[in-house]
């Protein structure tokens, strides 16, 4: 009974002083207890920085339930309620998860993973996402964030159609599903001059989806009513009017809503004497190439010509300038003059003249240089020299050309064009602008016979490219070069044409911009870029790459986009690369080559690099100038028929 009534002794009343804290601490925790509404929607919440912390990268925490939330790309804003500021986001990392009691790598967690089996016991978890900050909001704009969001500021999603507007995939041409998106489409709006005629890259190793984007590509212009020409190496693209009847494509397009269909309006164009893989087509057209179109600098970077040759060639082709002045061929009149004077030979060549015109000059040249020629030479007078000139270079008319090029001396000059009329004429022009070194006159001509033997130039019997039909709004051209077996041949195929788009989409843009309409978007797509203008030779090929240059930059203003399909972007130099605003990669596993198109491509940052070695056929990593950040895409299927090349 003492005891009791000792322990009750020591038992006092609660002093009003405590009470009242213990009052104001329940009434705070009743307040805490009131989730904030709008709290309620909000995906994770931002962490504590570290030690190992980025700028511009934060780290979101989220409960197991919400995990699922923050997919890869996910576009984020994020309230810092410290201070009132707003930013947004995009997932770069993760979700992870993460064990809430013990670190990840401990041994307590290891072992409860593996033992899965056994044990029915497993740690709670939660998740991680890193974000990247792409701006705070003010004022309803985007700007450059100054400072970070606090911690535990909330994070909120976006809804699709905001997403849209933030990322700025808005437009008219689907290329297809935003990976992390259900519905969301990566858009462009194809009639931007801002966009496509900032000219774009579509890279990747053989079989990562190349050759499905740019089918892909081709129908959507084409239902855009953009002017498409494909310069086509292996005939891919020479069925595109048909739809697609590849089995996995067809299950694809279902998947995705859409139906196979090919393109309208389809033209093939082949050179002559070649074949196409679309032989039938109703709309096929053969076509020859204007010696006088090509730069004769062109001409001989793409020849591979020695300095030495290059210097007689371009010797033979102001002989044949003047030549044609003294027959009467060019120039016949004072416009004629003037536009003679106008050439510009870095872009173009001179107006009639033809590559027999050149080689008859040449074989002048080396019938100068042979004992006979000299012999003939020392024994006339300079003022009879035309009639005698005359009837040596007649005596070797009926020589055949195999035998001019493989004996060591000619019987005499063999001349097939116009000049053969005067050849006295002729050796007057050679003798007053004399050379020298026959054995270099001779490997000029070896190449020029070979090149003339192509039978591609000036054929009576095939017309020269139809640029303004090309040009036509929802046309789809298709230039079948699977016949020609010569990357040298493919590359003056490209060069005369892609001049030739240049000069009619400019007279087209003078004409619209006079009657105050709106020109024809036109887009052209060059397979096996690498080959056209390779890294190995650039150097070698200055006035080439400044006609491609010169074409993308004005393009630029014209509506005139180039599209470099490749899959050794490594070959590609980075004067080409410095070009191109916009890329589509696709799976590429070499690390030298992701490396260097990092340094290219400023604007993708590193987690999305790190995914380029794994992804999936059709998947690409998607950067336009449209877009306000680079994407991870799941490019549309074709439904147009492309043919399956080995």
């Amino acid at each position: 009974m003492e005891a009791r009534s000792a322990r009750n002794d020591i038992v006092r009343p609660v002093p009003p002083e405590a009470r009242a804290a213990l009052d104001e601490l329940r009434n705070e925790a009743k307040t805490a207890a009131q989730l904030d509404p709008e709290l309620a929607k909000a995906a994770g919440f931002t962490h504590f920085d570290t030690p190992s912390s980025q700028d511009n990268l934060i780290t979101v925490l989220l409960t197991r339930d919400d995990l699922h939330l923050l997919a890869s790309q996910t576009l984020v804003r994020v309230k810092s309620r410290e201070d009132g500021r707003a930013y947004l986001g995009v997932v770069v990392r993760g979700p992870f998860a993460e064990p809430n009691a013990v670190p990840a790598n401990s041994t307590m967690a290891i072992g409860v993973v593996t033992q899965g089996k056994k044990l029915t016991y497993t740690f709670d978890y939660h998740g991680r996402a890193e974000v990247e900050l792409l701006g705070e909001e003010v004022e309803g704009t985007l700007k450059p964030p100054r400072f970070r969001p606090r911690p535990q500021s909330p994070v909120f999603i976006l809804d699709d159609a905001e997403s849209e507007r933030v990322l700025g995939v808005g437009g008219d041409l689907s290329l297809g599903v935003v990976v992390g998106y259900e519905r969301m489409e990566a858009r462009l709006n194809a009639r931007d001059k801002a966009i496509l005629p900032r000219h774009t890259g579509i890279i990747g190793t053989t079989g990562g989806g190349k050759s499905t984007t740019v089918a892909t590509l081709i129908h959507r212009a084409q239902s855009a009513g953009i002017a498409t020409i494909v310069f086509d190496v292996e005939g891919e693209y020479t069925h595109v009017d048909q739809p697609t009847d590849q089995a996995a494509m067809l299950e694809a397009l279902k998947r995705r809503g859409q139906r196979p269909e090919g393109v309208k309006d389809l033209h093939i164009h082949h050179l002559t004497g070649r074949a196409s893989r679309r032989p039938r087509h109703r709309h096929l057209h053969p076509f020859s190439l204007n010696f006088s179109r090509l730069s004769p600098y062109a001409l001989a970077e793409i020849l591979d010509m020695s300095d030495a040759q290059q210097e007689r060639f371009l010797k033979a082709y102001d002989v044949t300038k003047l030549l044609l002045e003294d027959f009467k061929i060019f120039p016949q009149s004072e416009d004629d003059r003037q536009r003679a004077l106008d050439v510009d030979e870095l872009s173009t060549g001179y107006p009639h003249m033809t590559i027999q015109h050149v080689l008859d000059v040449v074989s002048a040249y080396i019938y100068s240089l042979s004992d006979e020629g000299r012999a003939e030479a020392k024994s006339r007078p300079r003022a009879s020299s035309k009639k005698k000139g005359s009837s040596a270079l007649l005596d070797g008319l009926e020589a055949e050309e195999a035998q001019e090029e493989a004996a060591p001396a000619p019987s005499g000059p063999t001349l097939h064009s116009e000049f053969k009329s005067n050849p006295g004429l002729v050796m007057n022009r050679v003798m007053a602008q004399s050379s020298k070194n026959e054995i270099s006159w001779k490997a000029l001509s070896s190449k020029l016979h070979r090149l003339r033997r192509l039978n591609i130039f000036d054929m009576g019997t095939a017309p020269g490219v139809a640029y303004d039909s090309m040009l036509q709004p929802g046309r789809v051209s298709v230039i079948d070069l699977s016949d020609t077996d010569s990357p040298q041949l493919n590359n003056l195929v490209i060069a005369d044409i892609l001049r030739g788009l240049q000069e009619t989409q400019e007279k087209l843009y003078a004409k619209a911009n006079d009657q105050d309409q709106s020109v024809t978007p036109v887009l052209i797509i060059i397979e096996e870029a690498h080959e056209f203008l390779s890294a190995s030779r650039i150097s070698q090929m200055p006035v080439l790459f400044e006609q491609v240059a010169r074409i993308a930059k004005r393009g630029r203003k014209r509506w005139l986009g180039l599209v470099f399909v490749t899959q050794l972007p490594q070959h590609l130099p980075n004067e080409v690369l410095g070009l191109l605003n916009n890329f589509i990669i696709h799976k590429i596993t070499d690390s030298t080559v992701i490396s260097r198109m990092q340094r290219t491509v400023g604007s993708i940052d590193e987690s999305l690099w790190n995914r380029v070695p794994r992804l999936a056929p059709g998947q690409a990593l998607v950067s336009f100038s449209s877009f306000t950040r680079p994407l991870m895409v799941a490019v549309d299927p074709a439904p147009v028929k492309r043919l399956l090349v080995e």
